[in-house]
């Protein structure tokens, strides 16, 4: 049995689970990042990303907070109207007749 090793694909804590890779790629987008390679460039840790982000981002406001919760319940509001007034669960009054067919 010869285990081709681009058909193993890692886990968490040590396991393999057996992946048949598709011989045709085509049509689909594969990223040149190998962030196994030596050469990969180093990615940005969680920090220095934070630091770019400007102050302003993590301002909390209470009232723009509560304009979005007002705004969300509109909008789930408006889909509940909207679905209930374009279905209809009606039962017609015999279930084996012409009308319920």
């Amino acid at each position: 049995l010869h285990l081709n090793c681009k058909a193993f694909i890692n886990m968490g804590k040590g396991g393999r689970a057996n992946v048949q890779s598709s011989k045709s790629d085509e049509g689909v987008w594969k990223s040149p990042y190998n962030p196994l390679d030596a050469k990969a460039p180093k990615l940005p840790s969680k920090g220095e990303i934070k630091a770019v982000i400007p102050k302003e981002c993590f301002e909390r406001s209470y009232s723009h907070s509560m304009w979005f919760v007002l705004r969300d319940t509109a909008m789930a509001a408006a889909l509940v109207y909207a679905t209930k007034s374009i279905l209809s669960t009606d039962l017609p009054e015999n279930l084996l007749s012409q009308e319920a067919l």
